[in-house]
């Protein structure tokens, strides 16, 4: 643990269980370095790390956009 202040914290992996792969928490790392786990209930002992896959880089904007167009007929091709 770091003396510096803990401001902002993004989850790096998910916490699974080892017996039933269900998802029982996430693990943060916080600005200063430090990692914290985030239990979805009760803390676990038989768990396993598995890391967290960025599902896009778009912005918001970018994906406001693209449901918009799906929303859009106008760009498909006469079939």
């Amino acid at each position: 643990m770091t003396l510096k202040p803990r401001l902002t914290g993004e989850p790096i992996m998910r916490i699974l269980c080892k017996k039933t792969d269900s998802l029982v928490g996430y693990l943060y790392q916080w600005n200063n370095g430090d990692l914290q786990p985030a239990w979805l209930k009760d803390a676990m002992a038989d768990v396993r790390y598995e890391p967290i896959d960025q599902i896009t880089t778009e912005s918001p904007l970018d994906l406001q956009d693209s449901a918009r167009k799906s929303h859009d007929p106008s760009h498909l091709q006469n079939v």
